[in-house]
């Protein structure tokens, strides 16, 4: 990959989304502050200005791309009609990121099998399966390699892997396996428009800009975090605040007092990892206990850790600090505390990734795809288009499977969506061969 340097502030939210963009990916980034960065004397006026208004990405071959005017990333589960064109621009923005840097985002072909959508683990395991079976198969992931499972630091229950696995290990090992099998990626590109045509097909427009259609489909796009919904804690995403896990070595946290919101495994996995160096990691539950959303492995070792305090019956209401992070003020049972906190991690809940295709493909009322048998828990069958039923994984379009988390009724596991992803890629066989 080509390097890149990249100018902005911390806070700016397509800095920040860019950033952990070609962090994610292992591109070769250099990161200007433009509130401190001892480089700043080194660069023109002209640039400095330019990147103060809107990040700057600087290529190895003298290019240059700035973030667009209009930038906002939908919130989990959620797509605001009014703000289309703004998410439209950010796809944009990231795919000539992921072009800038030699990521691959256009497509060999104009027509596929099989397009996987997301390389998570449900994801993966579809295309190496589907792959070595002779499918041409298409795997478009917007962000990295690995989904909401690679950027896990530790899965310690995981079939094969008795002292554990990192998910960052997991996807790479998946990835280099379905590349060598055939499957073709693109990283970094977003679907703008999907639409099914009458031989059955569908035909995809791409952010990157060529057009594409698939014979059939694996929707495998996941979950991602459910927002705090707190006004100071969005303002301090990039400076102390984090959606997720701990990106990087936890030795970079070393003396700091650490905050973690949430109860369930990935919020365990990321505890464990950051107190080995941390001064102090203290633990968010909403609930009444650690034991009610998280592995019993996972809070036994809690439990035992002399760095790691749990506050249960606590959820966040304010967050302090001028241009980082200082104090998390939360409520419990006592009252209102505020504690100070140099850096913050939200691991609450899940959401799908389902927003846009609602008035498509048919959902519960969580927003998970429905498959299946589940399709017909109403009586009314009009508007399937076919005499025989929808198969196991199938959605209420033809031939689009569903795999993973973002499945209604899934067990959110990783084990559970790899199996779903081999499932998925038989069934598109199957599929395919009825279909002649």
């Amino acid at each position: 990959m080509q390097p890149v340097t990249l100018l902005g502030r911390r806070g700016q939210p397509a800095a920040e989304a860019a950033r952990e963009f070609l962090e994610r990916n292992d591109a070769p980034l250099h990161w200007v502050d433009l509130d401190g960065d001892p480089l700043l004397p080194f660069l023109t006026e002209e640039a400095i200005e330019t990147a103060g208004e809107r990040p700057l990405a600087l290529f190895a071959d003298g290019s240059r791309l700035q973030a667009p005017s209009l930038f906002a990333e939908p919130t989990p589960g959620r797509l605001d009609p009014a703000l289309r064109e703004a998410y439209v621009s950010a796809g944009h923005w990231r795919t000539a990121l992921a072009a800038g840097v030699g990521l691959p985002t256009r497509p060999r072909h104009d027509r596929y099998d099989l397009m996987v959508l997301g390389a998570g683990p449900a994801g993966l395991t579809a295309a190496v399966y589907a792959a070595s079976e002779g499918l041409r198969t298409l795997v478009i992931e917007l962000h990295a390699p690995g989904g909401q499972a690679g950027t896990s630091s530790r899965i310690e229950n995981y079939p094969g892997f008795p002292d554990g696995i990192s998910g960052a290990e997991l996807a790479e090992s998946s990835y280099r396996q379905a590349l060598r099998l055939g499957a073709e990626f693109l990283i970094g590109v977003l679907i703008v428009h999907a639409r099914p045509q009458p031989d059955g097909e569908v035909e995809l427009e791409l952010s990157s800009g060529p057009t594409i259609r698939t014979r059939t489909g694996v929707a495998a796009s996941g979950v991602a975090y459910r927002r705090l919904d707190v006004p100071a804690i969005e303002r301090l995403i990039g400076r102390g605040v984090r959606y997720g896990s701990p990106s990087g070595d936890a030795a970079g946290y070393a003396g700091r007092r650490i905050v973690i919101v949430g109860g369930a495994n990935s919020a365990g996995q990321a505890a464990l990892h950051l107190a080995d160096h941390a001064a102090e990691v203290t633990m968010l539950v909403r609930g009444a206990s650690l034991g009610r959303g998280m592995s019993r492995y996972l809070v036994q070792r809690i439990e035992r850790h002399g760095r790691i305090s749990v506050r249960t019956h606590t959820q966040v209401t304010d967050g302090g600090g001028e241009d980082r992070l200082e104090t998390v003020t939360v409520k419990g049972r006592v009252g209102e505390q505020v504690l100070p906190a140099d850096a913050l991690f939200v691991l609450i809940g899940a959401e799908p990734l389902s927003a846009g295709v609602e008035d498509w493909l048919r959902c519960d009322e969580r927003g998970y795809f429905m498959t299946g048998r589940d399709l017909f828990k109403s009586s009314d069958r009009s508007w399937w288009p076919l005499e025989r039923d929808p198969l196991f994984l199938e959605s209420s379009q033809p031939g689009l499977f569903v795999a993973g988390d973002i499945r209604s009724g899934s067990v959110k596991r990783v084990a559970s969506a790899v199996g779903e992803g081999a499932m998925a890629a038989s069934l598109v066989h199957s599929y395919l061969g009825a279909d002649g």
